[in-house]
């Protein structure tokens, strides 16, 4: 296994926000963790898409970030989880 660098992983996660970024304009990327969160990660970033609910669209976003994942996973070795929220749903953390 090749040693995991925080640069690279730093530029992976500016990417993948930028990513982000360009499927939906108006998401807004709460925060961005550069570590390990849970067991199998090595960063988590948590994004709040502009839609009440989940819909089509979040559908969309999600697959295509998903995909990214993996294909990050698959060529740089690096697991970066994302959380991908709507409005309601943070409302209701909120509570």
């Amino acid at each position: 296994m090749r040693r995991k660098s925080k640069a690279k992983l730093r530029k992976l996660l500016d990417e993948m926000c930028q990513f982000i970024r360009e499927l939906e304009p108006k998401a807004q990327i709460l925060r961005v963790i550069p570590h390990q969160l849970y067991e199998d990660d090595d960063a988590w970033i948590e994004v709040l898409l502009p839609y009440r609910e989940w819909n089509r669209k979040a559908e969309r976003i999600s697959d295509a970030v998903y995909k990214r994942v993996w294909e990050i996973e698959m060529e740089h070795g690096y697991f970066i989880g994302v959380s991908l929220r709507t409005l309601d749903e943070v409302k209701a953390e909120a509570r």
